[in-house]
């Protein structure tokens, strides 16, 4: 479980948690039936495309959880572990995380995340819009593209048995390139 405490990477701030994102995508969801539903693995696809993004446009993470390469894509471990009861069925329930409450070592309680922010809110939107008509495993599929972050990952280390992270510094770099090579490809065609 996700402990909402830290609000830095690697110095810099972060915009939210992923249980945070992840119900706001959820939300979003609830507001489209007509949108395939969210299973655990579109809602692990979704939180990845978002901190993708945010990373190479904000330069900064979205959230602090980290990434890790599992076997049919980027997961963050604790999301996993709120919605693995669902299997393929649609998540139904907002995540949750723990927040420290004060100084005591046990000041800890349980609280359902949100996002507050109105341009991280706009931004997950966006995510939101673009991907919403794909189901879980369309764009599991899209993450194990050749030069993708998992797919690097992957093929270093041949095995995911070890679950190992994605560095946030590698999907930076990757999505930087592909907003440059649209770039250059848009200036190309006028």
């Amino acid at each position: 479980m996700h402990i909402a405490d830290t609000e830095t990477v690697s110095g810099k701030r972060v915009a939210s948690s992923a249980a945070a994102v992840a119900n706001e995508f959820l939300a979003l969801g609830r507001l489209e039936p007509s949108a395939p539903p969210i299973d655990q693995m579109k809602l692990q696809k979704l939180l990845f495309y978002a901190h993708a993004w945010h990373l190479a446009l904000h330069d900064q993470a979205l959230f602090e959880e980290d990434f890790e390469a599992w076997p049919w894509g980027p997961v963050v471990r604790d999301i996993y572990s709120q919605t693995r009861k669902y299997g393929k069925n649609p998540v139904s329930e907002e995540l949750m995380e723990l927040q420290r409450t004060g100084d005591n070592v046990l000041d800890y309680t349980f609280v359902i995340p949100h996002i507050d922010v109105r341009e991280t809110k706009e931004f997950i939107r966006q995510i939101w819009d673009v991907h919403k008509s794909y189901s879980g495993v369309q764009l599991s599929n899209s993450t194990h593209a050749p030069g993708e972050p998992w797919t690097i990952i992957r093929d270093r280390y041949g095995n995911l048995d070890g679950k190992p992270m994605i560095p946030n510094k590698l999907i930076e770099d990757i999505f930087r390139k592909k907003i440059e090579n649209a770039e250059q490809s848009h200036k190309a065609a006028i």
